[in-house]
């Protein structure tokens, strides 16, 4: 009896210690897969080639875009509006499509930081690569109009 009861836990997986949950961007390794692993089965689908902002990711080697949307950023911020942070727009006309910007707002993002756009900081993500911050920041940068 006790044979047939521990043949159907095994069976229904109670043999299996391996946890089966995804992981949320909210648990503390958030973004892990953002700092250097493989990047390229997101949830978003790049988009199309012939918009600019791909082309702009694609130059860089990342998709700057599907980073984005695997990470937490679209939690505060969104393309067209503000949310809890500035809208990827207002960011893209305050600074130059140029690398000095780039390597500013890239550490920013990695940082964290305060008082630019107001008084909500924004929280610091250490996990992020400095190359995947640089592909993210440059398709922000190239959304200006």
């Amino acid at each position: 009896m006790a044979l047939t009861i521990a043949a159907a836990c095994y069976a229904c997986g109670g043999g299996d210690s391996k946890a089966t949950t995804p992981v949320s961007n909210n648990d503390s390794n958030a973004n892990s897969s953002i700092g250097g692993a493989d990047t390229t089965a997101t949830a978003a689908a790049p988009a199309p080639a012939t918009t600019e902002p791909a082309a702009t990711a694609a130059a860089s080697g990342k998709d700057g875009k599907a980073l984005i949307e695997a990470s937490d950023c679209r939690t505060c911020h969104k393309d067209d509006a503000k949310l809890i942070g500035p809208s990827y727009a207002d960011v893209a006309k305050k600074y130059e499509n140029n690398d000095e910007s780039v390597q500013k707002l890239a550490g920013k993002v990695i940082a964290g930081g305060t008082g630019v756009w107001g008084e909500i900081p924004m929280s610091p993500h250490p996990n992020i690569a400095k190359e995947d911050a640089e592909a993210m920041v440059k398709y922000i940068l190239s959304l200006k109009k």
